[in-house]
């Protein structure tokens, strides 16, 4: 089985995890575009996917790969959302050499019709599909190119959209635009495609909140030593009520971010996204002595100030909890409430050093409350 199979199968099962420990005012954004979980529709495709053993790749080399601040900085050069470096991981790992049964190559998986047209040398003597900068480039191109078409075509501004095409063709989706309507989570495609914004999804929920998936797995993702500690941890956790539900998606119909010319956004009314909530900063301390922390631990922490999440009130003086999970020699902490509140350090940073983890050490919890 190659990697990019063992990459799909692992991140299609990463995503339903995500809907399943989700409840329905749960939103998740892909650049830009919310997408809130909500009706329970389950279908028996992905409840099956759910079932199946995975072998998980390296997930913890490839959030510190060198290739993601290159992957972000053509990315921010070409006017693209960054969510797009999670699309370079789903199709081949950062690895530069990664090739298809059908002939895609290279980090960002383009086939040698597709190269040409972007202007790469791919001939007998030379793949520039395995050059890192030219290959980007060329899929950056590729994206904005897509989105631009699709927006002039029908009158959508659709990044998940586009993400399908670059999966199986512009023309494939511009037929199944016209024939099925513009929700990608609603059409009839293909098996990969209709999975692949999903493995998108599940990439970034992964890497950028990786300590409210723990409990899903039973055991640190990013540490395999930890697998024995905590394998039964998640029958701590109540999900009785959590159900498998799809992903749907609201399409911004105005103008959002497009890069007409890869070199300067145009920008009007772009979909809100998770740096337009309206945020505040509530400091704690650590309570408890913890010589050595290991994965599945709960650290207590004693508020400063009221928190209150929702319909969750905990008051100035009060007590929360949260299980430990460590990630880059990091500590972070999921506390409970989701993406709502993060566990940062003095520096707001998120996580607290491993290293000088201790009692009465003063933190941040920084709290999401509303769009501006």
């Amino acid at each position: 089985m190659d990697l990019k199979t063992n990459i799909s199968k692992t991140f299609c099962t990463v995503i339903l995890l995500c809907a399943w420990c989700f409840s329905a005012a749960h939103d998740i954004y892909f650049c830009g575009e919310k997408i809130p979980i909500d009706d329970k529709i389950v279908t028996d495709k992905l409840m099956n996917i759910i079932k199946k053993q995975i072998k998980y790749v390296d997930i913890a080399s490839l959030r510190k790969s060198p290739y993601m601040p290159q992957v972000e900085r053509w990315l921010q050069a070409t006017n693209l959302p960054q969510d797009f470096k999670y699309l370079a991981i789903v199709e081949s790992g950062f690895k530069k050499d990664a090739a298809s049964s059908v002939g895609a190559k290279g980090f960002w998986q383009l086939m040698p019709k597709t190269a040409i047209e972007w202007e790469l040398t791919v001939n007998e003597f030379v793949d520039e599909r395995t050059d890192f900068d030219k290959s980007t480039y060329a899929a950056c191109r590729l994206l904005a190119n897509y989105y631009l078409y699709i927006r002039k075509t029908f009158g959508i501004s659709s990044w998940v959209l586009t993400a399908a095409a670059y999966n199986n063709g512009i023309g494939n989706i511009k037929n199944a635009i016209s024939k099925q309507g513009k929700n990608y989570f609603s059409m009839n495609l293909n098996a990969e495609t209709a999975a692949y914004v999903y493995k998108i999804i599940a990439v970034k929920e992964l890497f950028e909140y990786p300590e409210l998936y723990m409990k899903d797995f039973g055991y640190n993702v990013f540490s395999a030593a930890s697998k024995e500690k905590v394998r039964n941890l998640s029958e701590t956790y109540d999900t009785s009520s959590s159900d498998l539900t799809s992903m749907k998606v609201d399409i911004n119909v105005a103008d959002g971010q497009h890069p007409d010319n890869l070199q300067q956004a145009i920008k009007k009314d772009p979909p809100r996204n998770e740096d337009d909530f309206k945020v505040k900063f509530i400091s704690a301390k650590i309570i408890g002595t913890y010589k050595k922390i290991e994965d599945g631990d709960l650290v207590t922490f004693k508020l400063d100030g009221d928190l209150q999440v929702q319909n969750r009130f905990t008051s100035r003086g009060g007590i929360i909890q949260g299980r430990a999970w460590i990630v880059d020699n990091k500590v972070l902490v999921d506390l409970g409430y989701d993406h709502d509140v993060t566990l940062n350090d003095l520096s707001n940073e998120k996580g607290i050093a491993l290293s000088s983890i201790k009692n009465k050490q003063a933190v941040i919890l920084k709290v999401k409350e509303s769009y501006d």
